[in-house]
């Protein structure tokens, strides 16, 4: 069992990772820091359930993807949503990389979710797998299927 101390320090260490996947996932600033939090209440809440500490972090990971999904659904009932309207993740100040991070929040959430868990925060392909319940051959096509979007987007972007 987790204690109290052990719980915060972990969840402090998980915070820029759960940070990514909610822009990852929700675009908006208010969203993400909604999403994080829940997912920090639920884990602490249901932290008896947690079998294995070592699996503390893909646990919380997993739980806020669904609160993001939630946060999603809650959306969709409330006003239409546009997805070329948001930003996926913001762009860094750095002029050389903008045309990956235009590229990037132009895929589409199934490709950039995963190329994020796997590219940003290491995840493997199983790991993946488990936290989006598909299974890993799923995972490498869409990686696949991203990586190409890319190429394709950033080679456009380089002869424009």
């Amino acid at each position: 069992m987790m204690d109290q101390a052990t719980f915060t320090a972990a969840v402090l260490d998980a915070e820029p990772t759960l940070y990514r996947i909610a822009k990852t996932m929700l675009h908006h600033e208010q969203d993400c820091a909604d999403a994080a939090q829940q997912a920090i209440l639920r884990a602490w809440e249901q932290l008896p359930s947690l079998r294995q500490a070592q699996y503390f972090r893909t646990w919380l990971i997993r739980i806020l993807i669904n609160e993001c999904h939630a946060i999603l659904r809650r959306r969709q009932r409330l006003a239409p949503y546009e997805p070329a309207q948001a930003e996926a993740i913001p762009a860094p100040a750095d002029e050389d990389h903008s045309d990956l991070y235009s590229a990037l929040a132009a895929l589409d959430e199934k490709y950039r979710l995963p190329v994020v868990l796997y590219y940003w925060e290491g995840f493997k392909t199983r790991e993946i797998a488990a936290l989006l319940r598909i299974p890993e051959g799923t995972v490498k096509s869409r990686l696949n299927a991203a990586r190409n979007q890319l190429r394709t987007a950033l080679e456009g972007a380089c002869f424009a």
